[in-house]
């Protein structure tokens, strides 16, 4: 061998049989242990007990809130079985009972007597009709006024515990209702109001002031007696009745009206007739302004006044007074 080369020569491994035969205690002991197979038998008994146990601590628990949820209903029934027994106890105390009756206002007399027919009873057996928080006003105010149609109000109220007071408003009387036509007059009048309800009849005849009176047809009669039924056009009445006091304010005595269909006849103390369209009273109230103050629709010297015709009247004389 050359002295001028050189090899490092790499040490040879050891034999496996040289190596160390047993690791360190360290080694073992972190080692993990192999699982250890449970069969499925064995599992399933364990699980079942588990929950066997689990719901027998349940159970007593259970029962305490089932016990706790009775005990709070029996408890409540009890309670609202006193209540309502308490109620109907105090309802039919005689101090919260309509004893007495004070009606003031039209037909006073006749409307206590309803009021306390109405009071007497119970509702269905169990509530007493005259008890202070039951007082029936719907069905004394609807026998009252289907007793008496001239009513037109009815105020009802309690004055302290045991006294019921009623306020009667009568019907205002606008005009009288006299018959279908001048040939078909009824044998009396009748009050009707601003409406063209009639509502009862009339005592005018000795008044020393006459209402006017109105000849129309009308509508729901029921019986053989007009009340309660409408004059056609009662929508229009009201109008009407601005334009009658129109022609008086221009010195036309109008004591009658007319209504045929669409069209009204107004007649003078004189008997003169104004003849018009039913809602077109303004129209015919100007033109009426425009040629009044030559007539004299008084003194019987005018026949007949046609205003319904816009902007235009035309008017006839009588050829003799």
């Amino acid at each position: 061998m050359s002295a001028k080369k050189s090899w490092d020569i790499a040490p040879r491994a050891k034999p496996a049989a040289a190596r160390p035969a047993a690791r360190s205690m360290r080694d073992i002991q972190s080692k993990p242990k192999p699982a250890t197979a449970v069969p499925a038998s064995t599992r399933n008994v364990t699980i079942a007990r588990g929950a066997q146990a689990k719901k027998e601590k349940r159970t007593p628990l259970k029962k305490q809130r089932s016990k706790k949820r009775k005990f709070f209903i029996i408890a409540l029934s009890v309670l609202l079985a006193v209540a309502i027994a308490g109620i109907f106890y105090v309802l039919w105390l005689p101090v919260f009972r309509m004893h007495e009756v004070h009606v003031t206002g039209a037909h006073a007399e006749e409307v206590k007597v309803i009021t306390q027919r109405q009071l007497e009873g119970s509702h269905l057996f169990i509530v007493p009709r005259n008890s202070l928080f039951f007082i029936p006003e719907d069905d004394i105010r609807s026998a009252v006024l289907d007793a008496h149609p001239d009513i037109e109000a009815l105020s009802i109220s309690a004055d302290g515990l045991t006294t019921l007071t009623l306020a009667v408003a009568g019907r205002a009387e606008a005009f009288l209702w006299c018959g279908e036509s001048l040939e078909l007059p009824s044998p009396f009048c009748y009050e009707t109001n601003a409406e063209g309800l009639i509502f009862a009849v009339s005592e005018a005849q000795a008044s020393t002031t006459p209402a006017l009176k109105v000849y129309a047809p009308v509508e729901g009669v029921e019986g053989d007696t007009p009340l309660r039924s409408h004059v056609v056009y009662a929508s229009r009445i009201p109008d009407a009745l601005k334009f009658v006091k129109a022609m008086q304010q221009l010195k036309a005595s109008v004591v009658s009206v007319v209504i045929r269909g669409d069209e009204a006849d107004l007649y003078t103390t004189a008997n003169t007739r104004i003849t018009y369209v039913l809602g077109q009273e303004q129209e015919a109230a100007i033109t009426a302004a425009s040629i009044f103050p030559q007539l004299n629709l008084n003194n019987g010297s005018i026949e007949y006044v046609d205003l319904r015709f816009s902007g235009k009247g035309y008017f006839k004389r009588r050829e003799s007074i």
